[in-house]
């Protein structure tokens, strides 16, 4: 707080008055704001207690006309009797008296024909005319159809000696044409009393004006009406403008014509009178407050100027006095930091030589030569790397720690660097006084004088061995393997490349191999890791003594090893040959036996070869060929040897895409389900089996044979299983509507992945609740693989089917694994005779045999059997003497997409 206080005393009186005068100028614009604000808000409330008070009179008036209309329709309604001649005109006239006398606003009422001539009134006998006025208001209703009364604006009249309004309602015949008028005459005089019962607030007064306009009624707060004003016309701009326009409504503020009083005023127009209703409110009622708050605040203002101003007076004085203060402070501050600085000088000269001599006592070592390089001083740190004490070099050139290993072009670059940057650092390897070479880093710096000229060479250096060890570390871990000391992938890689960029000139092949070990899996496993790490240790050995030293053996992880040859020539068939002959010798020593901690052990390897030469191809590319024919040596046998096959990369890319494409069949609608037709011993169709067919884009009808295995392989058969299950459902649905194909049963394969897939019961269960299919048609045929694993958790889950109403058959069976112990356990239902036997029955005994036994097998078990594969008429009266009564075939049909397929008869 007393740094702010100070702080305010140093501003110049011209800045406080600034700063003042802007304070005092936004205090006016916010109290300017304020009091417009608070002046829009008075005259708002004027303004909507004057439109109310305009609304209020504008109903009464409304009112009175109204009830003066009701009384011209009653009169209406005697016109019509006495045109019925149910009245005469005399009893008329006094049944015209008694309203007028009943209707406070009226002063006479008359009945009129349609030129104007008096038919009955209220008025003297011998008169012919109603008054003057009537043939103004006649000439303005004809022209408006759409309304039937009318009403005057004032006029004289002379029967009444005074101004008068009138009220007239037009009487039409059948065909709304004009037949007579009923005009009453209006005293303006009632609506004086009207206005009188209507409380008046301060300074508030009401004015009623005709159309011309000319007042018919005016009352201020007094509360009497001033007879002098009435029918004196009135004539201002706003008023003028607002009988020009269309609005009902209009406020605005002026000095009122009648009694020179300025007020605001507000307009309505009524909607059945030629009438204008004006409310008005004098300005000085409804500004008193903000007149006497203006007062109040603009004292308030002067009194705080003139307050501001004696205080800046008072500032002005206190500024002048300080400011003579401030500069004798200042001459004596000047001369207490000029003492101070001398002071410090001397101590920072002292301190700087304290600060130089620790500095020269580092953790580096250090050592400083005159201009002809002779040590003049060293630090103890350079004695304890070198081992010379500082007696013993000093007087001498630092090229007594040459260790021998740098040429003469390495220390002139190093002079040329001094001389010209006078500056040099680097790598130098020097020898220690116990002889022993080591590296160090130096860093030696010139020294001039203000002249130019050299005094002196100050150089720092470190021992980097322990550096040096570490980055040799680091190098071995990052490009060779840590278990067998050998290149490992990212090493590999790089040279290949480098290999590839040396060929463009060079154009020689080279060739690279891929090994991989044996059953070195069982080894490992059955004897341990350790000895499957030596035994890749001493494989890794052998490798490497076959090869060149310009050749590389590398090892890529777990039993995989590389070996790249250089320079093979630029001829690819002896490049070939040479490699050929290399990877013979590698197998030949991979056949070898070992002994390892007493385990003699013998292994064999598999190698895949592929050569290039230049950068037509990619790194992963090369290793992508090499694996691939390694690959296909294993298949011949193992213990091989095979060069790359392109054709091997086109298989691997053909499946790469079939496999990519198959992961899509169902959203591209690409599968399709043929049936064939199953027929018993009288040749009814029975029943179908549904078989899935990929229609290819591009390919065709891809087989089963080859998509099935890979949706195997790739986890894929589950969805396309789903999808298979789910159409030939939907497809027995439509059949079971029709009476002819209601019993036929659907045959559809399960796959044992997808049998074997968690949830496949929920699965099956759900299928048959979206298509609502009946489960007794539905029949799933397995194969004997499916009986191999876990046999309790097959049948369990046969089990679960089974309650649901599905039947299940045997596929293939004698192909297989087949045991009379599975088919006594499992819930079959069916055995089907795979096409092999039934093909060659008729000329192979033993197929004859097999298919004899089968039948009888499948009878002796109470189950159905099919035979499938059924050709020719031979076939099938062969089965049918042995006892298969079930048949399916080309003999009877192909298999067909559902539009093209035909059934004939059947059960």
């Amino acid at each position: 707080m007393r740094y702010q206080s100070e702080k305010w005393r140093h501003l110049s009186p011209r800045w406080v008055g600034l700063f003042g005068s802007l304070l005092l100028a936004g205090i006016v614009m916010l109290v300017v704001w304020e009091m417009r604000t608070f002046y829009l808000n008075q005259q708002t409330s004027a303004q909507s207690r004057t439109g109310a008070s305009a609304d209020v009179v504008a109903e009464w008036l409304g009112s009175a006309l109204e009830t003066s209309r009701h009384a011209l329709e009653s009169v209406e309604a005697l016109y019509q009797l006495t045109y019925d001649e149910r009245i005469d005109t005399t009893l008329l006239a006094h049944y015209l008296a008694q309203q007028r006398d009943q209707v406070a606003l009226w002063d006479e009422v008359g009945l009129l024909d349609p030129q104007g001539n008096v038919l009955a009134s209220t008025l003297p006998l011998q008169s012919t005319r109603f008054d003057v006025g009537v043939q103004d208001v006649l000439s303005g209703l004809v022209g408006q159809r759409d309304r039937r009364d009318a009403v005057s604006r004032l006029y004289w009249s002379e029967r009444a000696d005074g101004l008068r309004l009138l009220h007239l309602l037009r009487v039409e015949n059948s065909v709304g044409e004009p037949e007579a008028y009923i005009v009453a005459r209006l005293n303006p005089a009632y609506f004086v009393q009207l206005m009188g019962r209507l409380t008046l607030n301060e300074g508030a007064s009401l004015a009623l004006l005709d159309a011309t306009p000319r007042v018919i009624m005016q009352r201020s707060q007094g509360g009497v009406e001033e007879p002098a004003v009435l029918g004196r016309e009135v004539s201002t701009p706003e008023l003028a403008h607002f009988l020009a326009s269309d609005q009902l409504a209009a406020t605005w503020e002026r000095v009122s014509p009648v009694d020179d009083t300025q007020r605001l005023f507000s307009a309505r127009r009524l909607s059945d009178a030629p009438w204008l209703v004006i409310s008005g409110e004098d300005t000085t009622f409804y500004l008193h407050d903000w007149w006497r708050r203006f007062w109040i605040i603009l004292v308030g203002i002067v009194l705080l100027a003139a307050l501001g101003a004696t205080a800046f007076y008072h500032y002005r004085r206190l500024y002048a006095a300080e400011k003579v203060l401030r500069e004798h402070r200042q001459q004596l501050t000047q001369e207490v930091a000029a003492r101070k600085t001398a002071q410090q000088a001397t101590e920072l000269e002292a301190a700087q030589l304290k600060i130089a001599a620790m500095a020269f006592e580092t953790h580096l070592g250090m050592f400083i030569a005159d201009a002809d390089n002779r040590i003049v001083q060293v630090n103890h740190t350079f004695s304890e790397i070198t081992g010379y004490d500082e007696k013993e070099v000093v007087g001498l050139t630092p090229a007594m720690l040459n260790s021998g290993r740098h040429d003469a072009t390495f220390y002139r670059q190093m002079w040329l660097s001094l001389n010209e940057q006078d500056r040099w650092q680097g790598e130098v390897w020097n020898r220690r006084k116990n002889g022993e070479v080591y590296p160090q880093w130096l860093t030696i710096s010139v020294v001039r004088n203000d002249n130019g000229a050299v005094t002196h060479y100050v150089a720092t250096l470190s021992d980097i061995t322990q550096r040096k060890a570490a980055e040799q570390e680091i190098h071995q871990l990052a490009f060779f393997d840590a278990l067998t000391g050998l290149p490992n992938r990212r090493l590999l890689i790089d040279r290949i490349e480098a290999r590839q960029r040396e060929a463009r000139q060079e154009s020689h092949y080279s060739a690279v191999m891929f090994i991989d070990l044996d059953n070195f899996k069982t080894i490992n496993d059955s004897l341990g890791h350790y000895l499957g790490d030596a035994l890749l240790v001493s494989v890794a050995k052998r490798l490497a003594g076959i090869v060149r030293d310009s050749d590389t053996a590398a090892r890529l992880g777990g039993d995989e090893f590389v070996v790249m040859l250089h320079e093979l020539g630029d001829d690819i068939a002896v490049a070939a040959q040479h490699a050929e002959g290399v990877a013979y010798k590698l197998l030949t020593a991979l056949r070898e036996p070992l002994v390892i901690d007493d385990h003699p052990l013998q292994i064999s390897g598999s190698i895949g070869v592929t050569l290039f030469a230049g950068e037509s191809v990619g790194v992963s590319e090369i290793l992508q060929q090499a694996d691939l024919a390694m690959y296909q040596a294993k298949a011949s046998g193992r213990n091989a040897l095979c060069f790359f096959d392109p054709f091997m990369q086109a298989a691997v890319k053909e499946r790469a895409q079939l496999e990519s494409d198959l992961r899509h069949v169902i959203e591209r609608q690409q599968l399709s389900l043929y049936y064939q037709t199953q027929v018993n011993e009288r040749g009814q169709v029975v029943g179908v089996e549904a078989l899935v067919r990929w229609l290819h884009p591009e390919r065709g009808i891809v087989s089963p044979g080859v998509f099935i295995p890979l949706a195997e392989e790739t986890h894929l058969i589950g969805m396309i299983g789903e999808w298979v299950l789910e159409t030939a459902c939907r497809q027995l649905v439509v059949w079971s509507q029709q009476p002819h194909t209601a019993a036929l049963s659907a045959a559809v394969n399960v796959s044992p992945n997808q049998f074997r897939q968690v949830g496949f019961v929920e699965q099956i269960k759900a299928v048959l609740a979206r298509t609502g299919a009946n489960p007794q048609r539905l029949k799933l045929e397995v194969t004997e693989s499916l009986l191999m694993e876990d046999i309790a958790e097959v049948r369990c889950r046969m089990e679960a089917l089974r309650q649901l109403g599905i039947r299940f058959s045997l596929d293939d069976f004698g192909t297989g694994y087949s045991s009379l112990a599975y088919l006594k356990q499992l819930p079959l239902d069916q055995l089907k005779i795979d096409q092999s036997f039934v093909r060659d029955v008729l000329e192979d005994p033993a197929d004859a045999a097999i298919v004899r036994t089968v039948i009888a097998l499948a009878h002796s078990l109470e189950l159905e059997v099919i035979a499938e594969g059924v050709e020719t008429q031979a076939h099938r009266d062969w089965l049918n003497a042995q006892g298969c009564l079930v048949y399916q075939g080309y003999f009877f049909s192909r298999p067909q997409p559902i539009e093209n397929l035909q059934l004939p008869d059947t059960v």
